[in-house]
């Protein structure tokens, strides 16, 4: 067991790296040096939007969730040139440099030797970046299974597949980040965070924490735009959505704020809102510092809370808008009205109460 001075150093020196590889952008998105997009995930948080997102697509999406963590991390291997390593010794040298990501991203431990995962991350999602790895390291495709034998162990069994290794594509893009631009990693800042080395990941303040690569909801974003869903009327009412864009694309944006709606309600969180100067400090507190999006201006709509956001094009923007609507909804009281539409290259988002209330 290590002592309490050995865990401060190796939270000191972890919080170093993660500041030297990723950086928090003018847009509220946070990349890393390749100018790919990742989101800080409250790991109880996630399981709690995976949950309800599973729940309202009223699909089993497990397979997919796992599909679209190998393809983005096996994207992103691929972009930084993580395999193309000298031969020798070359594979106990691509295993410690996979335990450092794995340590950097929050993810746990893969054991390559025994196919065990130590994780708290869903079983899905941690399958799917052991699967890249093992693929990228080995040259060969794999048929995945996993098995959760305990609330931190996963086992997987792979075997070789008759597929031949081919690169994975880029991530798909959407209506809402088809004009989104990649800002410059060195006009960024570090990240912060109030972080500390735990077993099996590490935590933000006191919370286990995990980077997620937002290529990861995009792929899954595609998955469950070719399912056909089809969303309830009731469901519908509240929203208001862009004419020139078909109602399928907005299929995966509506679902994932439902489902971070749940999350904030099964959540401690204080939501506050008294005036617009409220939005400017739950924006600083909780989208911001986590990649979670920003909104370039804010206007007063009525006096009931209405408020009028702009928006710009970024691959989270499902994430901006749903937390804002989440934290009206908590803030305010009541059930939203949502209203999107796009003026040039940004994003208005108008948040008003679904019913009419006079006093």
């Amino acid at each position: 067991m290590p002592s309490s001075k050995d865990s401060d150093s190796a939270s000191v020196t972890l919080l170093a790296s993660i500041q030297a590889r990723f950086h928090c952008m003018s847009d509220g998105t946070i990349r890393d040096s390749s100018g790919q997009g990742w989101v800080v995930w409250n790991i109880v948080d996630f399981h709690r939007w995976w949950h309800a997102f599973e729940t309202n697509a009223a699909v089993p999406l497990g397979r997919k969730l796992m599909h679209a963590a190998a393809d983005q991390e096996e994207y992103s291997l691929n972009q930084s040139a993580f395999f193309k390593i000298g031969r020798f010794m070359r594979k106990k040298r691509l295993i410690s440099s996979l335990s450092t990501r794995w340590s950097e991203m929050g993810w746990g431990v893969y054991e390559f030797d025994s196919s065990t995962a130590l994780s708290n991350l869903l079983a899905p999602t941690c399958s799917g970046f052991a699967l890249a790895a093992v693929e990228g390291m080995t040259g060969e495709r794999k048929k995945i299974q996993w098995h959760q034998v305990s609330n931190v162990m996963i086992q997987l069994d792979m075997e070789k597949d008759s597929r031949s290794i081919s690169l994975a594509p880029p991530p798909p893009q959407f209506t809402w980040d088809s004009n989104s631009e990649v800002p410059s990693f060195l006009e960024g800042k570090p990240v912060e965070l109030d972080l500390q080395f735990v077993e099996h990941g590490w935590s933000n303040s006191g919370e286990r924490t995990c980077f997620l690569p937002s290529g990861l909801f995009q792929r899954l974003f595609q998955y469950v735009r070719m399912q056909g869903l089809v969303l309830s009327p009731d469901i519908l009412t509240a929203w208001e959505l862009p004419e020139q864009s078909s109602h399928t694309d907005w299929i995966p944006l509506i679902l994932t704020t439902l489902a971070v709606n749940e999350m904030i309600s099964q959540s401690e969180l204080p939501i506050y809102i008294q005036d617009l100067d409220s939005w400017n400090q739950l924006n600083e507190a909780y989208l911001e510092p986590y990649g979670l999006g920003t909104f370039s201006r804010l206007t007063a709509l009525d006096e009931q809370g209405g408020v009028e956001f702009e928006l710009c094009s970024t691959s989270v923007f499902p994430f901006t808008v749903a937390y804002l609507v989440a934290y009206w909804q908590r803030g305010i009281g009541r059930k939203a009205r949502v209203k999107l539409e796009q003026k040039n290259a940004k994003w208005i988002l108008q948040l008003t109460s679904l019913r009419s209330y006079s006093f």
